[in-house]
């Protein structure tokens, strides 16, 4: 028998348009093929990219406790999306579900625990080595030095969240993203990190088993990608497209995610605060070492004086 992978959309007759979805998931796996599947039937989808260029403010808001999830939803009809896919909203899935009482939930599924922990390993692989050595380190210093944009910034507090949901006290032991400043290439990284998701099958079940509690039967469907368009389309009441249906994400997929987000704003604008910032670093490193360089070729007059000028004011 299948087993149902943690993903949920959550469909509402309260948002704008004809319905709007939310997951409830413990990874992505089959992510982004469900973004396009339900684009391709009609819906505006709130993915990672457009959860932090859109709604990356009121979700912060939200799990600092500064706002109720009622906000949170208006903020999704106030954009006009039907759905979400990756965190945090696939995180809190339940309160989304609860505060939309006519929701509609899709809970796909994945052949075995076993096949979804492995491709949850291998897609953690993939986004450990994405940047490549010194990439990585590099990337991680911007971030951790704050030098990405306003809205990415509040998308590592998301992620720390996400850690601490899964984790709980065990969160601390590995700092994630950004890594720790020790931590030099992707592999050492993915070392330290892949324990840690190899271990999330009883996280997996337990959050299958909450959805399958929580959902009534006649708002729920439990859905395989490999069923094809046909149950997805007669719960979602839409017509069954011609194309065929997009399979899962596959290692492969590493090029059309990487355009997917350069080509967003929210990764144009990460990318120009990156450039803004670093310009700034050199020009500061270019003036001190200018500065040296002159202080040295004349025997460090200026510093000199300045010191000599200090010790006058010490003693007065």
């Amino acid at each position: 028998m299948a087993q149902k992978s943690a993903k949920l959309r959550f469909a509402s007759k309260e948002c704008p348009r004809e319905s709007s979805y939310s997951k409830a998931s413990v990874t992505r796996l089959d992510d982004f093929a469900v973004n396009i599947i339900l684009r391709t039937l009609g819906f505006k989808v709130a993915d990672y990219v457009e959860t932090a260029e859109f709604l990356s403010e009121v979700w912060h808001e939200y799990i600092n406790g500064k706002c109720s999830i009622k906000k949170v939803i208006d903020e999704y009809n106030k954009q006009g999306f039907q759905a979400n896919q990756d965190i945090p909203g696939n995180l809190y899935w339940e309160e989304l579900f609860h505060a939309s009482p006519n929701a509609k939930v899709i809970l796909t599924v994945r052949d075995s625990t076993e096949v979804w922990n492995r491709s949850l390993i291998n897609f953690m692989r993939q986004e450990c080595a994405r940047f490549g050595n010194p990439g990585f380190w590099l990337f991680h210093r911007f971030s951790s030095l704050g030098w990405t944009s306003p809205k990415m910034l509040r998308m590592v507090d998301i992620v720390e969240d996400t850690k601490r949901f899964f984790f709980g006290r065990f969160a601390q032991e590995v700092k994630w993203f950004p890594a720790n400043w020790t931590v030099f290439t992707w592999q050492r990284q993915q070392e330290l990190i892949i324990p840690f998701w190899e271990a999330m099958h009883d996280k997996y079940e337990a959050q299958i088993r909450r959805v399958t509690e929580v959902v009534p039967e006649d708002q729920l469907l439990v859905w395989n990608i490999k069923e094809g368009w046909e149950p997805l389309c007669k719960f979602l009441e839409k017509p069954v497209p011609s194309v065929p249906i997009p399979h899962d994400n596959k290692t492969g997929d590493v090029e059309f995610l990487e355009k997917y987000f350069m080509e967003s704003e929210v990764g144009k604008e990460m990318f120009w605060y990156m450039k803004f910032h670093a310009a700034k670093f050199l020009l500061k490193a270019a003036v001190i070492s200018g500065a040296l360089f002159y202080e040295k070729k004349n025997d460090f007059r200026i510093t000199k004086s300045l010191i000599s000028f200090a010790k006058e004011k010490m003693q007065m």
